[in-house]
């Protein structure tokens, strides 16, 4: 059975086949399509490719205005031609000296096509570009290549070659010399052989952290007062003290009044918890008390 489906499903695909070479045959809902390929006109069953002419040159295929249908060819609006109808009505388009006519566009003569490797070269070839020998320096567009050269067949092509450090954080940019740039990407620091996120906290010292905008290579300092951890549960008023360290104030347990000891110096903070400011002052003095 199923090699009956096959061979009716070939046998139909055949069926289908309408000879034609710019056309796309296919089966929709049991029927025959041809779909016409956009860069052909398909006139009097015959297939034209785009700029291709009628017989008598008065006629020419243009699938982006007409594809089944030849458009006016007796004026070709192109600035290197001058055009002619002969005795037998022919229309003809005499290039003029000193163009090339390339894909239906005028080139001036010893004009390089846009990668530098194909020129137009009149006393060789009106119609085509001519290539360059595979001596001639050229540049591939690619920075990641080396000694660009043409190939001898139109083609630049350089020797390719890698800027890439393994560092998801870095950008990896060639200069096209065998040189390498590996700027740190805007939103990442890359500290100690690590890729940090903008704004990520040090794992290890929480009073230090990512600031793109300050130091990309390096831990940038929390700002004095910034809330802290410092490990030890005596202490009751822990922070940062912008120098990369978190200092804990113990509170004196025989005091009533909580008086805070052991203050390296005068402090004040706004304490988020209730939204206040706070000053600590150094020990010995009139310090102040926690509630």
């Amino acid at each position: 059975m199923v090699e009956f489906l096959i061979a009716f499903m070939i046998f139909s695909q055949t069926e289908c086949d309408d000879n034609l070479g710019c056309t796309i045959d296919y089966i929709e809902n049991g029927s025959c399509k041809h779909s016409l390929i956009e860069s052909y006109c398909l006139i009097e069953n015959r297939c034209y490719k785009t700029y291709e002419v009628s017989e008598d040159g008065c006629g020419i295929c243009l699938p982006q205005k007409d594809q089944y249908n030849f458009s006016d060819n007796r004026n070709d609006d192109l600035v290197c031609t001058t055009d002619v109808v002969d005795e037998q009505g022919r229309c003809l388009h005499i290039l003029n000296k000193g163009y090339c006519l390339i894909d239906h566009m005028c080139v001036l003569d010893k004009t390089e096509d846009i990668n530098g490797c194909r020129v137009c070269d009149t006393s060789k070839d009106l119609y085509n570009w001519t290539p360059y020998e595979s001596t001639v320096p050229c540049n591939d567009g690619n920075n990641c290549t080396m000694n660009d050269h043409c190939d001898g067949l139109g083609e630049c092509r350089g020797v390719p070659y890698s800027c890439d450090d393994g560092i998801e954080c870095t950008l990896d940019l060639c200069d096209g010399n065998g040189g390498c740039k590996n700027p740190i990407k805007n939103d990442y620091c890359y500290i100690n052989g690590r890729c940090i996120k903008d704004t990520e906290v040090d794992p290890s010292n929480e009073c230090r952290y990512c600031n793109v905008l300050s130091d990309q290579s390096d831990w940038t300092n929390a700002v004095n007062g910034t809330r802290c951890n410092d490990g030890d549960e005596s202490t009751s008023f822990d922070y940062c003290n912008g120098k990369g360290s978190c200092i804990g104030y113990k509170v004196d347990p025989f005091l009533d009044s909580g008086v805070i000891s052991d203050a390296a110096s005068d402090i004040t903070y706004v304490d988020t918890d209730i939204g206040e400011e706070i000053k600590i002052e150094r020990e010995g003095c009139s310090c102040s008390t926690v509630e």
